[in-house]
């Protein structure tokens, strides 16, 4: 299996977009920052993101590709809120991402997981991760990473239950 995704991903905010349900429309992604570690080693994907930046929520998962165990995808630590509550942070996190909308709703609690997920290998440029609510072990949303052929870029798009592309994020190698 391809360990081409090994390495610090960055987001790039000004190709990334997020699905506003208010105006049935793609706008800008408003997560401020977000750095993902990716490291592949004999078909295990070990992942974990800092997820904003005020708050930073870190966050992670340990996942074998094409493996049908689900595992947690946990929630770290809240980091960098700013004088407020972490209750107050991830609330106005959550609004500004649009992840309070419905469905779609995220919870942040640290030690608790965010979600289920199930990783696909599908070549080396591409696989998925599926996810389910751990608390109703309903289905939650399935994303695709799609590496560009330089290797130095990739997108990463997050579909809801209806097919809807809610986050289309760009992710460039940070070096």
């Amino acid at each position: 299996m391809s360990e081409l995704f090994n390495g610090r991903w960055r987001i790039d905010a000004a190709r990334s977009l997020v699905w506003d349900d208010a105006t049935k429309e793609h706008v800008p992604d408003l997560v401020g920052d977000e750095i993902i570690t990716l490291r592949v080693d004999r078909g295990v994907q070990d992942y974990e993101v800092l997820y904003g930046d005020s708050p930073v929520i870190r966050m992670g998962y340990t996942s074998r590709y094409d493996d049908p165990t689900w595992v947690p995808y946990l929630v770290r630590s809240i980091e960098n809120t700013a004088e407020r509550t972490d209750e107050e942070a991830v609330a106005e996190f959550k609004a500004r991402i649009h992840a309070a909308q419905g469905e779609r709703e995220r919870h942040f609690v640290v030690g608790k997981p965010y979600g289920l997920v199930r990783t696909v290998y599908v070549d080396e440029r591409s696989h998925y991760r599926v996810s389910k609510d751990p608390n109703t072990n309903r289905a939650q949303s399935v994303m695709l990473r799609r590496m560009a052929e330089d290797g130095d870029l990739y997108v990463s798009t997050v579909m809801d239950l209806d097919g809807v592309p809610f986050r289309i994020r760009t992710f460039v190698r940070d070096r």
